[in-house]
């Protein structure tokens, strides 16, 4: 899951409430004392870790023995939480693409069917997707285990007298130099934030971290597990460098230098390059890296024979301690996101935006600067602490210092870390520097109670009276409360604060919704119509404009939306189900038939869809 976009998934998704509320019936500020003893307190500390296998990733273990490995670890889980591992790619590109195939019980916990995995042998590719899948399943675990927690405000856990991470990181994860750490801590008063042990590589200092700070702003982004700790650590930094980086370059349009292939060296890399001139790919390769001292290198790929009839523009990167290796990986992920480029499939965009065109991204391919491989930073080394080190040294350099939690799961016993940055950028992050916002959404995601949810964000109105998120916030509440003209009133009136311009779209957005949930289907229509002028990316949009003219009958203009919800995100399954209603409403059946099966496919638990799919097959 991405991180949220400003007030994008305030509300549209529970992902983050089912995480962080599981317990949140409990006391308001509960686990005093007593967590002194039952909290998992973990300080990392990294030793001397040699890598044994270097041909296209560096490892401290081959990936047949990191598969062996993993399978060995699975017996130890008293769930099964793999279904399957299986190749996925057509063979057009030669380059190895899995998934590991969660099972139902695993699905439930990570929220994710599959995980991909990517390598230019099969081998790295299926370690890598059963990686993935140990990655994601030790974070969730430890997200779901209470006893990793205390719960409360900077007040609360400063009187157990833990060491605590000081207010002024959270104003620096943000961006926001203009409100003050005491300020801060007013408006984070009572709201119950989860804590938990962590510790500041940068220094070695053990300290509690409020997670539920950071989760809300990074979400999954920033997890990694490996062969050992040391090689966690560095995927995790190299991950959250390589967010940062896309981030900056797309949000200001960075002109960067393209590399000269010809400086390449790596057999792997010059192999894989090969690859893409050979089926005639067209493949672009600039130097990300910026100041950070630690190589990115950007990708996009686009089949001019393909696009855009079967195939996308595939936009992504790689971040290594080797610039060599930086580039295999992110080539390696352009053919694990793009299908072989002639499948028809959509992939899901994360830290880079999917462009619909080429003159989007003309700031990358069109650059008149160019660079070598040789000029490229490189802090590798045989010796994965040593790399580590390197990291923290060309990130302190640029003001930046870092915290892992150790994640690991206790029974999987496969090294696991959750990477954080603070002033690491991340693309689906609002660009709003104000830590009022991310405070409200913690009120509003954490906060069970109805009167001290409405009590709180009106306390954080008269600390910010003229904040336009703190009006959403309150239309939300009205909406969950199910006073939806009440909840109008103050959408309208967080638009009148003149809000960013991302966040009058999701503004737009829940108004049409509340206009939709009032019947009010032709007003809430011309409101989301707004939205779309200002973002037509927004698939919570069409979906609720897609819902708004099946109500008025209108189901070729619902289809139309619901088509539009799917491209953009294609792991709706809901989506697909609204599709296969419309259908058949139109008296479609073959196309109705193929977006219920798709939709059962991928989410069982939509009974309808289920249940028209029967009677549809019946009727044959």
């Amino acid at each position: 899951m991405a991180a949220p976009t400003g007030l994008r998934e305030a509300c549209s998704s529970n992902t983050l409430r089912r995480v962080f509320c599981t317990y949140a019936k409990k006391a308001r500020l509960i686990l005093m004392n007593s967590n002194k003893s039952v909290m998992n307190r973990k300080t990392i500390v990294f030793n001397d870790c040699y890598k044994s296998f270097t041909r296209d990733q560096d490892k401290a273990l081959s990936p047949e023995q990191t598969i062996e490995r993993f399978f060995e670890r699975l017996e130890r889980l008293e769930v099964n939480i793999l279904s399957e591992v299986r190749r996925i790619d057509n063979g057009r590109l030669d380059i190895p693409v899995y998934f590991s195939v969660c099972t139902d019980e695993a699905r439930a916990l990570t929220g994710t069917r599959k995980q991909m995995g990517k390598g230019a042998s099969p081998e790295q590719a299926k370690a890598s997707a059963c990686m993935e899948l140990a990655e994601r399943f030790s974070f969730f675990s430890y997200l779901h285990d209470e006893n990793n927690f205390i719960r409360g405000d900077y007040r609360h856990v400063r009187s157990l007298g833990f060491p605590v991470l000081e207010p002024q990181w959270l104003l620096r994860s943000v961006g926001d130099t203009r409100l003050s750490t005491s300020h801060l801590e007013q408006l984070l008063q009572d709201i119950p934030l989860r804590w938990c042990w962590s510790t500041n590589i940068s220094t070695g200092e053990p300290l509690l971290l409020p997670l539920s700070w950071f989760y809300a702003i990074n979400e999954f982004n920033g997890c990694s597990a490996g062969n050992t700790l040391e090689e966690a650590a560095l995927q995790g930094i190299c991950e959250v460098v390589e967010r940062h980086v896309c981030s900056l370059i797309n949000q200001y349009r960075m002109v960067t230098p393209q590399i000269d292939l010809e400086s390449l060296s790596d057999p792997v890399a010059r192999q894989l390059i090969d690859t893409f001139r050979r089926t005639g790919i067209d493949l672009y390769l600039n130097d990300f890296s910026l100041d950070t001292g630690i190589s990115t290198v950007g990708a996009l790929a686009v089949d001019r024979s393909t696009f855009p009839a079967a195939s996308e523009i595939v936009y992504t990167a790689g971040t290594m301690t080797h610039p060599e290796k930086a580039l295999i990986r992110a080539v390696t992920e352009i053919a694990q996101l793009a299908g072989d480029f002639n499948t028809g499939s959509n992939y899901v965009a994360s830290g880079l935006p999917k462009p619909l065109s080429m003159d989007e991204v003309a700031y990358m391919t069109r650059s008149d600067r160019r660079t070598t491989v040789d000029r490229m930073s490189d802090l590798s080394d045989a010796n994965m602490r040593v790399e580590i080190e390197r990291c923290l040294e060309a990130l302190r350099r640029s003001g930046m210092e870092v915290f892992m939690i150790d994640v690991s799961h206790p029974r999987l016993d496969i090294p696991a870390l959750y990477t954080i940055i603070p002033g690491a950028h991340f693309r689906e992050r609002s660009i709003r520097r104000d830590a009022g916002l991310f405070a409200a959404k913690l009120l509003h995601d954490l906060c069970d109670d109805r009167e001290q949810l409405h009590t709180g964000l009106e306390r954080m109105a008269t600390l910010l009276p003229d904040a336009y998120y703190l009006s959403f916030y309150r239309g939300i509440a009205q909406l969950t409360d199910g006073r939806y003209a009440v909840a109008v009133e103050q959408f309208q009136r967080a638009l009148a604060l003149q809000p960013e311009k991302e966040d009058r779209t999701s503004i737009l957005a829940y108004q049409g919704q509340a206009l939709k949930e009032e019947h009010r289907y032709d007003e809430a229509i011309e409101v989301l119509r707004l939205g779309l002028e200002e973002d037509e990316e927004r698939p919570d949009i069409h979906n609720l404009l897609g819902f708004c003219h099946f109500k008025k009958e209108q189901y070729e203009r619902a289809i139309t939306h619901f088509e539009r919800a799917v491209a953009l995100n294609p792991a709706s399954a809901m989506d697909y189900a609204n599709l296969g209603v419309n259908h058949r409403r139109l008296g479609n059946r073959d196309e109705a038939v193929h977006y219920f099966t798709l939709a059962v496919t991928m989410d069982p638990s939509i009974d309808f869809a289920r249940s028209q799919l029967e009677e549809l097959l019946e009727e044959s």
